[in-house]
């Protein structure tokens, strides 16, 4: 989900009446023999989406699906959902080609749901690049996800800032708001983010010099998550500094990160992401090309 087109001159940017688009991404991934495969699949505009591809050959179970947008980003009161049902065994990663602008959205926040439904010893890493935030962009992202024992999920969520005209206006909004329930429906974990773009503006941002926010959360199966001694490992004080949570009701792992770059951001999710998976199979994952 990218794009970085030429922003209009103001006098010409008023917003015309528009009906909110609406676009739907649903993937069931399930274990057949050793390797896991896709067992339904709806994508409409604007998600896209090509073959799967297997890219671990040490780890046949592990299907990898890049979740693709052809519209330039995400605009104004665009209302999309996702949802990802990964059967007994199976095993899930899905992430975007690149990062994601969020344009102007003139008070009317673009909305993304996601729905996340995990079967006994299943695993799904969803590691989307992160929201690039232009000059009055909002977002609401809202993701629910429902862990039956044995399961193992990887959440990523992270974003930055630009201004293609280099005058330091700020985003509007973003709020990201997320709940993990186990197969019962019993509440693990619930994290919320509310942030105005103006309380990071300027020199006094409290962000200071570090570019890209990151979060991660890595919920389920004990046995099959990294210990807190391998994720201390995480990141370069000069390039990336991180922060780890023990998530509530024994749930799993929380990872806040703080880089200086998109460079240094894609390094932390490149490194949590191999943590995760050498943890869940006992093999390290290939690099995945963007």
């Amino acid at each position: 989900m990218t794009s970085h087109w030429p922003q209009l001159r103001p006098e010409y940017a008023t917003p015309q009446p528009r009906h909110a688009r609406s676009g739907r991404f649903e993937l069931a991934l399930s274990r057949h023999g050793a390797r896991t495969h896709i067992g339904r699949q709806y994508v409409s505009y604007p998600f896209h989406m090509t073959r799967p591809f297997a890219l671990d050959a040490a780890i046949p179970s592990l299907l990898t699906v890049y979740q693709q947008s052809s519209s330039g980003g995400l605009y104004r009161d665009d209302r999309l959902s996702s949802r990802f049902d990964v059967g007994a065994g199976a095993a899930g990663h899905v992430t975007t080609q690149a990062a994601t602008v969020v344009h102007d959205c003139y008070g009317q926040p673009a909305r993304q749901t996601t729905e996340i439904v995990l079967q006994e010893g299943a695993f799904l890493a969803l590691t989307p690049d992160p929201l690039v935030l232009f000059p009055g962009a909002a977002c609401s992202n809202i993701t629910q996800a429902r862990l039956t024992p044995g399961a193992v999920l990887l959440l990523s969520d992270a974003f930055t800032l630009h201004d293609p005209q280099a005058r330091n206006r700020p985003f509007e909004r973003l709020e990201a708001k997320v709940e993990i329930h186990d197969a019962d429906g019993r509440l693990l974990v619930r994290d919320n983010l509310d942030i105005a773009g103006a309380d990071l503006a300027g020199p006094a941002s409290p962000a200071g010099a570090w570019k890209v926010v990151s979060s991660f959360m890595l919920v389920g199966a004990p046995d099959r998550l990294p210990t807190v001694d391998e994720l201390a490992g995480l990141g370069r004080a000069e390039r990336q500094i991180a922060g780890i949570t023990a998530l509530p009701n024994g749930a799993g792992w929380g990872v806040r990160c703080l880089a200086a770059d998109a460079i240094a951001a894609r390094g932390i999710a490149d490194d949590l992401f191999a943590l995760a998976v050498a943890a869940a199979f006992g093999q390290q994952p290939a690099r995945r090309r963007k």
